[in-house]
């Protein structure tokens, strides 16, 4: 019988009754997912002379990265961004420039009035271009 069945069917009826969590809270996905971070810490970080050190080092590495403030101090990773290719930018001009002007809501037919709808596809530079910075509709 493994561990998950003997759990829900042994204890099941103590865990609904007594239990402040809920029981998808229980589930043993999130252990499982340290297991790779369990074997690195073990094999790069954690003295290997004696098992009881090995094993302090592991849980000692573990609790500092599951504490939620020192993960917070940890700085955001930014992604890189690459600029469009110069067809994909015509493609969004010529889509957006061939709507239908009857779709649009009211409010939307006053500020489409003041633009001509007439930009021109050569103010724009691959270089300059990037999805951040690329205001498409």
């Amino acid at each position: 019988m493994t561990p998950t069945l003997h759990k829900i069917l042994i204890h099941g009826s103590i865990v609904v009754e007594k239990a402040l969590l809920t029981i998808g809270l229980l589930s043993e996905e999130a252990a499982e997912a340290r297991n790779k971070h369990f074997r690195s810490y073990r094999m790069n970080y954690a003295r290997n002379f004696s098992r009881e050190s090995c094993n302090l080092d592991v849980i000692h590495r573990l609790l500092l990265t599951s504490d939620p403030l020192i993960t917070g101090m940890r700085p955001i990773p930014r992604k890189k961004s690459k600029p469009f290719l110069r067809e994909t930018v015509d493609m969004f001009l010529t889509t957006d420039l061939e709507r239908d002007p009857s779709q649009d809501s009211p409010s939307n037919d006053s500020d489409s009035s003041d633009n001509s709808g007439d930009e021109s596809e050569d103010s724009f530079d691959e270089e300059t271009i990037t999805p951040a910075s690329a205001d498409i509709k």
